[in-house]
């Protein structure tokens, strides 16, 4: 196995650190609900553990050939929530070399399965709630509180990736996700492109509500604090009280979140204002003008709207002078970014796949061990997400040209959830589409045609035993039949009315 002598994360965790180091802010993040923060000595202290730890994981398999190698860019997988481990094990895995694959913290043991398979990660970082099946377990506990170490039975040998910093997951069409590669120059390019869009300084605190896993996330709370040491104040679970407590300090506060957060902490936030908070952010799911236009009433800020890929990171911004923008209008390019629509035969003039061009974009999906370069070319990516600019230069978002269901910024392949339910006893035929939800934007609809005796209940506990939580069905239809075009394929359209008639 080819051993890289300067691995290029290296870079990246080097950057972090002296960032940190030459501030007179002496904290990397502090920690909700514990009311805690963690120092710059301690942080690294607890790294160089984690790295004893990983060496110490560096040894022979069954096979006889190295399992995990330090500066190899090998792939490991981490699934974790939004607690100090998480960042001390990206340190961590950047200082040796290892390529994260980031994953959601609130997937199950067959989904973390699924990847394991897909992807050959080297090690799992995972989140102590899931308990893997077969290969070796190292609990990290004391060390790295909620973490635990897995290493897969090894069949194949662990995977490399060529020149990356992180691998991201993103949506498939064949109910199987794709890793998307980002190298280091690409991350750093978008954490300054939307840092200096937004006014994002090192002074600025950012709520850490959504998940780190996630692109939104990772580049907003993480790269901004590798880049620039922007603060983040960690929330373990994204529960009303603790939104308040972290955006009562005084400040300054960058919020980044979803409308869902922002339903939740209107709800509970009643008359108070919040001297401290000065940006709010909200991506993931359509903003609704209502919603926008309701927070700012009562909290006295503007959200402002937030658009972006994990193929090619941010893309535009609400910078209007007010804040508050019409629904389906995302704003103008971030600095450093540029677009244009793609025609598409058959759509009016002016509307059509909205092409990026950025320096964050990434450098293309991971393909066994090489690297397929977007449809586009380098620096480039084709969205699928149709659109058009108006003579503003503001970008509308007009409708989408796959079928992924955008549930509160986390997006579930229909193909994934569909497989699940037709491999429930008594299910004949399953197909999954997109409903509206007030608070998440979309929500999964299944649609059955089921043998007698098949109940809903049925139906959601075998869901839940192999999908997460925001997979799962949030309604579920019994039809007589499945409507087609005349082609023999499904009438989606038909089908979705016929759900709206229920």
């Amino acid at each position: 196995m080819p051993v890289m002598s300067d691995p290029v994360t290296r870079a990246l965790y080097d950057r972090w650190i002296a960032g940190l180091e030459s501030q007179s802010r002496r904290d990397v993040a502090r920690v909700l609900p514990a009311g805690t923060s963690i120092d710059v000595d301690s942080f690294q202290r607890q790294v160089m553990g984690f790295e004893r730890r990983i060496l110490r994981l560096c040894r022979a398999d069954d096979g006889g050939t190295a399992s995990l190698e330090p500066d190899s860019g090998q792939l490991v997988l981490l699934s974790s929530r939004n607690l100090p481990a998480h960042l001390v094990a990206l340190a961590g895995l950047w200082k040796r070399g290892f390529v994260p694959l980031l994953a959601d913290a609130d997937l199950g043991r067959s989904e973390i399965a699924g990847l394991v398979a897909s992807f050959r990660p080297a090690l799992c970082l995972l989140d102590r709630r899931i308990e893997p099946a077969g290969g070796q377990a190292d609990d990290l506990g004391r060390m790295l509180p909620g973490l635990r170490a897995w290493q897969p039975p090894r069949r194949l040998r662990p995977a490399i990736v060529p020149g990356g910093a992180v691998v991201r997951l993103t949506s498939g069409t064949t109910g199987k996700p794709r890793g998307c590669i980002v190298t280091p120059d690409q991350l750093l390019a978008d954490a300054r492109q939307i840092t200096a869009s937004m006014g994002i300084t090192a002074r600025d605190s950012m709520v850490a509500a959504i998940p780190l896993g996630h692109a939104y996330g990772f580049v907003h709370i993480l790269m901004s604090l590798v880049l620039q040491g922007t603060r983040p104040i960690l929330l373990e679970q994204p529960l009303p009280a603790l939104l308040l407590e972290a955006i009562s300090g005084p400040g300054p506060i960058v919020f980044p979140g979803t409308p869902y957060l922002f339903e939740l902490l209107l709800k509970s936030a009643g008359r108070r204002r919040f001297k401290g908070l000065r940006l709010c952010l909200s991506a993931g799911a359509p903003l609704p003008a209502e919603l926008g236009a309701a927070f700012r009433k009562s909290i006295g800020l503007p959200i402002r709207t937030f658009y972006g890929a994990s193929e090619c990171g941010g893309i535009t911004f609400d910078r209007s002078s007010g804040g508050g923008l019409p629904d389906g209008c995302v704003g103008t390019p971030l600095d450093g970014v540029t677009l244009d629509i793609v025609p598409v035969p058959g759509m009016d003039s002016g509307t059509g796949r909205i092409r990026v061009a950025s320096a964050a974009a990434a450098a293309g999906y991971l393909d066994r061990e090489s690297v397929r370069p977007f449809e586009g070319g380098r620096g480039r990516f084709v969205t699928q997400d149709f659109g058009r600019l108006d003579d503003h230069g503001r970008l509308w978002i007009t409708g989408r040209a796959d079928r992924a269901i955008n549930v509160d910024g986390r997006k579930v392949n229909p193909v994934e959830v569909e497989n699940v339910l037709r491999a429930i006893p008594k299910v004949r035929q399953a197909i999954v589409l997109s409903i509206a939800d007030r608070r998440r934007g979309q929500s999964v609809c299944a649609c059955l045609v089921t043998d007698r005796g098949l109940t809903r209940e049925t139906v959601l506990t075998a869901c839940a035993a192999r999908l997460a939580p925001f997979k799962v069905p949030r309604r579920v239809e019994f039809v007589h039949a499945i409507p087609l075009t005349g082609r023999g394929k499904t009438d989606l359209a038909a089908l979705a009315a016929l759900v709206a008639r229920h």
